[in-house]
């Protein structure tokens, strides 16, 4: 018999697809499974991974929602706090003012009192000298001596007599 290139064996076909099974159970067991398991770890991790990236932005969304919210009250605050304190320095600047004002009237008001003593005290010094010249005018005039306080008693009178307003004019 002769034996052809391409013939068929019965017992090396059941022995090749036994060799088949075995090498495909082996390969499964060992290389397959782990395989598989493997990629399905690094499946879960990039799952997880896409997880943390959509939590952690979500959680920044939410912390810059909330970092606007702060900006805008700081802001409004801050806008609160100035217009505070402009009315309070206004406050303060019309207190000021009010009390130089009060200060300036007073002022004026001790100088004309002021003015109206050293008035008087010329009006009294003008009198003074003038019954001093009459004193003299009048002892050479007579020619006799009276005492100084019949003089001055006279006058005083005769100023008394004129009246205040030809002195004051």
């Amino acid at each position: 018999m002769t034996e052809s290139v391409f013939s068929v064996n019965g017992w090396q076909l059941v022995f090749t697809l036994c060799n088949l099974l075995l090498d495909y159970f082996i390969l499964k067991k060992f290389l397959y499974n782990p395989v598989k398991k493997m990629f399905a770890l690094r499946q879960k991790e990039v799952e997880d991974v896409y997880a943390k990236a959509d939590e952690a932005q979500t959680a920044a969304i939410t912390m810059k929602t909330q970092y606007e919210e702060k900006m805008a009250s700081a802001k409004e605050e801050a806008d609160e706090i100035v217009r505070s304190a402009t009315g309070r320095a206004q406050l303060r600047s019309d207190a000021m003012i009010a009390e130089a004002r009060d200060s300036a009237a007073d002022i004026i008001k001790r100088a004309g009192e002021q003015a109206e003593i050293e008035k008087k005290q010329a009006l009294n010094e003008v009198k003074n000298q003038i019954a001093d010249i009459a004193l003299q005018a009048a002892e050479t005039v007579i020619e006799k001596e009276l005492d100084a306080d019949s003089h001055r008693r006279m006058i005083d009178d005769f100023i008394e007599s004129v009246g205040e307003d030809k002195w004051q004019s």
